[in-house]
C-alpha cells in the first residue's frame, strides 16, 4: 500500500490564497466574478506523518471557528491512535500482535473502519488489501528483497482480505486473522478516514464550507463562493509524476475527496496484493470520490490495477478516474474527462501574447 511518507504527483492549486498554514481570520474570499465571500480561518497541524491544513469559510466566526478547527484536528488524532501502524500501542498495532492467535476485542469505531476498508478489498478483488501488512512491514523496516516463486509463494499464504474477519455479533466486537503472521496496513484508508473524520467535525461545528489537504489527498465541502460553486478553492491540477511543476490536468472538484497514488518518489513501495510483489505499473493514478476513505483506497487499488484494468473498473461504477505514465501518457475514464476545468490565468496571458 502506499506510504504516508511518499506522495504524490498532483499539485493542489488555490489560487486567492492567504500565507500557507498562517491564521488568517478576516481575510476575504472572492469568487471568480469578484463578488467578496464567507471569511476564512486557516490551521495546519502535523498530523500522521504529514501536515494536515484546513481552509474553513462560513457559519461561524471567532472562537466558535477556533473551536470547530481544534475538533476537527482532534478526531485526526482520535483516528490515528486507533489506526496508526507507526504507534506499537495504538489499537491497530495491538490488534495485529495478537489477532492471528485468538480474536481480539476492538472498539466499534475500529470496526467500522475495517469493515469499510475490507469491503473496498472485495470490491476490487484484492487490488486494495489492507492485510497486505506483513509485506510492507518488510520494506518499511528495510528487510525487503527480491525473492523467487517459493518466497512469494509463502508470503501470499500471510495476506488475503477473506482470512480477516472482524465480528460484531457480540457485544465486543472482535479483529482475527486465520495467520499468525498476517497484518492490517492502514496506509491505504486511514488518511482517508481520519479527512472524512475532520470533515464530519467541521460539520457538526457549524462549519459551512471547508477545503482539507493532507499531505496531498484533498476534500471539499459546501459552496465556497456567493455564486454557488466551488471557485478557485476547488481548483486542482494534477502533475507529471516527474516533474511537479509541469501540470497535466486542471479540473474543478466540490463535495468530494481527491487522491493520487505514485510511485516517482519511492519506486516499488506499492504492492500489488494479489502477487506479492510491486506493482508493475510505474506513474500515478488519480481519483475522484465521494469521501476521503473510498478515495484514499480507489488510487491505491487503480495504481495496482494499471491503465487498462484500471480505467474498465472505472468505467463500470463511473469513477472519475485519471492516469499518467512514466511517459507522461494519459489515460482518463469518461466521468474524468466531463469534469469541469479551469485555466491557469498566467498561462492564458502568456498564450494570448504569443497569438497576437
Amino acid at each position: 500500500m502506499r506510504l504516508s511518507l511518499c506522495l504524490i504527483s498532483v499539485l493542489f492549486l488555490f489560487l486567492a490564497a492567504s500565507p500557507r498554514g498562517a491564521s488568517s481570520l478576516g481575510t476575504d474570499l472572492r469568487d471568480p466574478a469578484g463578488a467578496p465571500g464567507p471569511e476564512r480561518v486557516v490551521r495546519a497541524q502535523y498530523r500522521m506523518g504529514t501536515v494536515l491544513e484546513i481552509e474553513a469559510a462560513g457559519g461561524l466566526q471567532g472562537s466558535s471557528v477556533e473551536a470547530a478547527l481544534e475538533s476537527a484536528f482532534a478526531e485526526v488524532g482520535r483516528v490515528e491512535e486507533r489506526l496508526s501502524n507507526w504507534r506499537p500501542e495504538s489499537e491497530l498495532s495491538r490488534a495485529n500482535r495478537s489477532a492471528g492467535r485468538e480474536p481480539f476485542p476492538i472498539t466499534r469505531a475500529t470496526a467500522e473502519s475495517l469493515t469499510a476498508a475490507l469491503a473496498l478489498a472485495g470490491e476490487t478483488g484484492g487490488a486494495f488489501d489492507p492485510t497486505v501488512g506483513p509485506i510492507t512491514l518488510e520494506r518499511i523496516s528495510g528487510h525487503a528483497k527480491e525473492t523467487g516463486s517459493r518466497e512469494v509463494s509463502t508470503r501470499l499464504r500471510e495476506i488475503g482480505y477473506r482470512r480477516a474477519r472482524v465480528d460484531t455479533s457480540a457485544p465486543t466486537a472482535t479483529l482475527s486473522f486465520d495467520s499468525p503472521r498476517m497484518s492490517i496496513d492502514s496506509g491505504g484508508f486511514g488518511k482517508g478516514e481520519a479527512l472524512d473524520a475532520a470533515a464530519a467535525a467541521l460539520r457538526a461545528g457549524g462549519i459551512e464550507s471547508a477545503r482539507l489537504n493532507f499531505g496531498g489527498q484533498i476534500l471539499v465541502f459546501g459552496l465556497l463562493t456567493p455564486s454557488g460553486d466551488a471557485g478557485a478553492y476547488g481548483r486542482a491540477a494534477v502533475a507529471s509524476p516527474d516533474d511537479s511543476g509541469r501540470l497535466i490536468s486542471r479540473v474543478v472538484i466540490s463535495d468530494c475527496s481527491l487522491s493520487t497514488s505514485g510511485d516517482s518518489q519511492q519506486p516499488g513501495h506499492i504492492i500489488d496484493p494479489r502477487t506479492g510483489r510491486a506493482a508493475a505499473f510505474h506513474g500515478s493514478a488519480t481519483v475522484l470520490a465521494s469521501s476521503g476513505v473510498r478515495a484514499d483506497a480507489l488510487s491505491t487499488a487503480l495504481f495496482v490495477m494499471g491503465p487498462a484494468a484500471g480505467i474498465a473498473f472505472a468505467e463500470a461504477r463511473q469513477i472519475p478516474a485519471l492516469y499518467v505514465d512514466a511517459a507522461g501518457r494519459l489515460f482518463a475514464s469518461r466521468s474524468w474527462s466531463r469534469l469541469p476545468s479551469w485555466t491557469d490565468p498566467t498561462s492564458a496571458a502568456i498564450a494570448k501574447r504569443r497569438t497576437e
